[in-house]
């Protein structure tokens, strides 16, 4: 996910210089000046005296070690620093409670396609009021995707579920379509084709519409036509159901995670 944020950021017009990566392998800092050709120190205090805003990026049992390795150099500076965490699982209190006291933290999640651009990131800070004083994270993420202001944290498991892990449920139902597309007869390039440029048309016209879903597929499905068929094999297969244990089952393993 670090990547795919420095990726998003470079792309939509950050320069590379203006990015200093933090990581203690010599391999891993070696491959991000090869890919992206950004700054990197070995050194996670070195974040707090380069940078204005802070991204924790690292998996979430590893937060407490980089805090205290920042809480020396943050501690005086802290009311000048921002800190975005994108840790998943990780209450917003429990990382304050690593941090120099009056440290300005967001919680965030992003989702894979952050690395295009066209990401979805979940924010969060405890008070609504606070939304204003801590609008540089939502800019920032807003250069990758866009971003939804949570009104409670325990809605994040619902981000994690909705926006987090679904880029993979897209692609398991793409997938199951470009095979039953080559079973059909179709070449594989062929149908990769047909079924990628079928799922962004269908997106786009999502987006651009002013009809909800439900509206959109009832305008493109005709009675007794070859669309109702398809669809009433999904609903007989009871659909919504399995998407609805499917993003139960992201939410639940999310909530466990913010427990420990």
């Amino acid at each position: 996910m670090a990547q795919a944020i420095i990726r998003g950021l470079i792309k939509h017009g950050h320069r590379s210089e203006q990015i200093l990566v933090c990581a203690p392998s010599q391999k891993t800092r070696s491959a991000l000046v090869k890919r992206f050709n950004v700054k990197v120190h070995s050194d996670n205090s070195a974040a707090v005296a380069f940078a204005d805003i802070i991204i924790l990026a690292v998996k979430p049992f590893i937060v407490p070690l980089v805090c205290d390795e920042l809480r020396p150099a943050l501690a005086p500076l802290c009311q000048q620093k921002l800190l975005i965490s994108i840790a998943a699982g990780l209450t917003h209190a429990s990382i304050t409670d690593k941090l120099p006291q009056g440290s300005k933290l967001v919680c965030a999640m992003p989702n894979l396609p952050t690395a295009i651009g066209k990401g979805l990131t979940g924010l969060f800070v405890p008070n609504q009021e606070d939304r204003m004083a801590f609008s540089d994270a939502d800019k920032l993420m807003n250069a990758v995707g866009d971003t939804v202001w949570l009104d409670d944290e325990s809605q994040m498991s619902s981000i994690v579920a909705t926006a987090g892990s679904s880029p993979a449920y897209f692609f398991l139902f793409l997938e199951a379509m470009e095979k039953a597309a080559i079973a059909q007869g179709l070449p594989p390039k062929t149908a990769s084709k047909a079924v990628l440029q079928s799922a962004m048309g269908a997106v786009s016209m999502a987006i651009a519409s002013q009809e909800n879903l439900s509206t959109l597929r009832h305008q493109v499905t005709s009675p007794k036509g070859t669309t109702e068929q398809a669809v009433l094999a999904f609903q007989h297969g009871e659909l919504d159901e399995l998407v609805a244990r499917a993003m139960d089952s992201a939410a639940r393993r999310a909530r466990e995670l913010s427990l420990g």
